[in-house]
């Protein structure tokens, strides 16, 4: 019977690679061919990906869908890690971009004083930064300038994944807001009401209308936002809430949004990052 052991591990393997595949398939048919305008120079980008927190099951997603921008728009090269190791100020001296990926709570993993002023420095000099979903569950109270930097503090998720839910454009000609069709639409994500969020510190490109929905959150106004950018010193932040479920990361749209903020963020993108006034 030996001799078919090695037939029967392999057939069990089919279906696990089958999936593997399928997934990166779907995430491939999706990404843009091209970047939104030419790099005006070639950018390096560090992603960070480990969870101190929380661990999102889309973390090896949003992994393998920032990798296949990399190769297929050639708007920027990337090196992945989950490590801290080369978050000090020679690290990351190599690089034009952080991106933290669903990273919750990087108070703990970043705790070290080198460690932050090494992080918020790099952007404050005039570098990048890029957030995705749960990169905003962290900071406060332990590292309020993480908080103040990339805009806000996870405070709860009233708008659950698996609901579909209804969205605005808070600012239709944002160029970072081109993939989208329409100025409303409707999606299926987890989204966030945030703490520490100061609508004046930054321009809000996509919001949640919460009064078109069954769920109460925490702001007095309605306003919550989930894509942003802002300046940061000589810097430039793009963050979104978006992207806890797997789909996000395989949805044409989104990954035309995201790629739009990356490069909005690097400089190669122009837009405003003024705040503009909640609309009514």
């Amino acid at each position: 019977m030996k001799p078919f052991l090695p037939i029967l591990l392999s057939l069990c393997l089919v279906p696990c690679l089958a999936f593997a595949d399928d997934e990166l398939k779907k995430i491939s048919e999706a990404m843009p061919s091209v970047p939104s305008v030419k790099p005006k120079k070639s950018h390096n980008i560090l992603v960070y990906s480990h969870p101190s927190g929380f661990k999102h099951s889309s973390i090896p997603t949003g992994v393998k869908a920032l990798r296949e921008m990399a190769r297929k728009t050639q708007a920027f090269t990337a090196d992945f890690t989950l490590k801290t190791d080369a978050f000090t100020k020679d690290g990351l001296s190599k690089y034009d971009m952080i991106i933290f990926n669903n990273c919750t709570h990087v108070q703990k993993a970043f705790s070290e004083s080198f460690q932050r002023e090494a992080i918020l420095g790099f952007i404050k000099s005039g570098k990048s930064f890029a957030g995705f979903h749960s990169a905003s569950d962290g900071g406060v109270p332990q590292w309020p300038e993480y908080t103040d930097m990339i805009g806000g503090c996870f405070a709860g998720h009233p708008w659950n994944a698996g609901g579909t839910w209804p969205f605005f454009l808070a600012d239709e000609k944002h160029p970072v807001n081109q993939g989208f069709e329409g100025r409303e639409f409707q999606f299926s994500d987890e989204i966030y009401q945030y703490k520490g969020y100061d609508r004046s510190k930054l321009r809000v490109l996509v919001g949640l209308d919460s009064l078109k929905t069954d769920k109460k959150g925490n702001s007095k106004t309605n306003d919550y936002p989930v894509s942003w950018v802002r300046s940061y010193g000589k810097g430039r932040i793009f963050y979104s809430n978006f992207g806890h479920n797997k789909a996000t990361w395989w949805t044409p749209f989104m990954l035309q949004h995201f790629l739009d903020g990356i490069q909005w963020a690097l400089g190669d993108l122009k837009g405003p990052s003024d705040s503009i006034p909640q609309s009514n």
